[in-house]
């Protein structure tokens, strides 16, 4: 009987964890955490910090590849992008440029590296901008890892 019980809650066990989305593992690949650390950040930005999130945008960095995203900003708006990653990654680069209307050259805005990155922007006219994310620095045997990039500013008067 007693062998009978450890058996069915063995099973029971298994069956249970099976059901499980992550399991014992998780993929290298996956996208989930990113997800989750991001969907968190938006709640916290806009619950609690009263910030409105205007884009996010995410992607996988392989070695020390970049990845670049293009946005136009609205001069109405003070803005902060901030770029955050997955548990792969230790260190990420932003580097930001900005497109001249008239003369449609590119003009350097901001870099910085950190854990979690951001840079504040006050856009000057309807401007695009540029925005590049590169990996500084891995989480030791990791080659490659997610990123969200989280563009967001103050909640305009009047709304709640």
């Amino acid at each position: 009987m007693k062998k009978a019980l450890i058996r069915i809650l063995f099973l029971v066990t298994l069956f249970l964890l099976s059901l499980s989305r992550r399991g014992f593992s998780q993929s290298s690949t996956t996208m989930q955490d990113i997800l989750q650390t991001a969907t968190a950040k938006v709640v916290t930005l806009e619950d609690q910090d009263k910030k409105e999130v205007v884009n996010i945008s995410m992607d996988l960095l392989v070695n020390k590849n970049a990845k670049t995203i293009w946005r136009y900003l609205d001069p109405a708006y003070a803005y902060t992008v901030m770029v955050i990653g997955d548990r792969r990654i230790n260190k990420l680069k932003l580097i930001v440029y900005k497109r001249d209307n008239k003369t449609k050259e590119w003009n350097f805005v901001g870099e910085t590296s950190a854990q979690k990155p951001e840079l504040k922007l006050d856009p000057t006219d309807f401007e695009e901008y540029e925005f590049t994310i590169s990996v500084d620095e891995f989480v030791a045997g990791n080659t490659a890892g997610h990123f969200a990039l989280i563009l967001y500013h103050q909640l305009p008067e009047g709304v709640k």
